[in-house]
């Protein structure tokens, strides 16, 4: 099976790619806006923009993939700018594989950001989807369109990931913020973390157990019959607090972190969040099996190195 994935420099794309090369696995191709230097003619790169048809139909036929995985998109900008990339990009992509490939099976990445706050229970699928900022609308918006897309004899399916975590993660996101801020205390360039709250739940699971469960998704047989129209959370089920986070932190190092918070509390309109991962579990036997603690010392780890 020759498998195309967008985003493939990306943080989730680049342990996508690397899950997909170990041996035994189909050799993936990466979709990325930029080809990576030293990797211009070896095959397992092509370039093209979501948002130019023309090249992005000309790539993909190019590589005529059996299965696509749909990473590529944005998660900051306005409103118009989440808007090009997670629906109208989406919309090119599904485009170009079903005319490369009129059988091909197409996973597209959304977020548990289209559920907004639910509560504290976990989360299944059938929950009302209630965003609460620009990225969550676009990424409803996005669903929509796969929900509709005339896909012939493909198969589209969506993912919803829940917050990611793991080596590598860009400080955009609060455990890659946490990282770096105590790799800056350990260096002496900083003496306290600052963080915007620390009050908040979030549902954290390895970024390297979330690719493992797209490709169980992706490998099934029948995935037609299995995956096509429906929706797939992908988390830990488990809710952890910022602080309890920097807590963890503080285990593995061995230190105590001052955090210092604005004086004004920021508004959370998602104060927690927790995945039910019933679906893909009973479908594909996918569990999640990193351990939030291992996965802050493998950043630690990486950050450092």
């Amino acid at each position: 099976m020759k498998v195309l994935v967008t985003g493939a420099a990306g943080f989730t794309g680049r342990r996508m790619m690397e899950y997909l090369s170990a041996p035994g696995a189909p050799e993936p191709v990466g979709l990325v806006k930029r080809l990576p230097l030293g990797q211009e003619g070896d095959g397992s790169f092509i370039a093209a923009d979501l948002l130019d048809q023309d090249s992005l139909k000309a790539a993909v036929s190019a590589t005529c993939p059996d299965a696509v995985i749909h990473l590529a998109g944005l998660t900051q900008g306005t409103a118009e700018a989440l808007a090009a990339a997670n629906v109208t990009g989406t919309k090119n992509l599904l485009n170009a594989a079903v005319a490369a490939n009129p059988s091909c099976r197409i996973l597209v990445v959304s977020s548990s950001a289209v559920y907004g706050y639910a509560g504290d229970s976990p989360i299944p699928e059938t929950a009302p989807l209630r965003p609460v900022g620009d990225y969550g609308k676009s990424k409803v918006a996005q669903e929509d369109l796969c929900r509709q897309f005339d896909m012939g004899d493909s198969a589209v399916a969506v993912v919803r990931p829940f917050n990611l975590a793991g080596p590598g993660q860009p400080d955009s996101f609060v455990c890659g913020r946490i990282v770096r801020q105590v790799n800056e205390i350990h260096d002496g360039k900083r003496d306290t973390l600052e963080l915007r709250e620390i009050v908040s739940s979030r549902d954290l699971v390895d970024v390297r157990d979330v690719v493992r469960g797209y490709w169980a998704l992706v490998s099934r047989p029948d995935y037609r019959r299995d995956c096509s129209g429906k929706a797939f959370n992908l988390g830990s089920g488990m809710a952890y607090r910022v602080s309890a986070v920097i807590a963890l932190v503080e285990e593995i190092t061995g230190e105590r972190y001052e955090v210092r918070l604005p004086e004004k509390p920021p508004a959370i309109p998602v104060p927690t969040q927790r995945s039910d991962n019933s679906r893909i579990t009973s479908l594909t036997g996918w569990r999640p099996e990193i351990p939030l603690k291992e996965t802050l010392r493998d950043m630690l780890d990486a950050a450092r190195a």
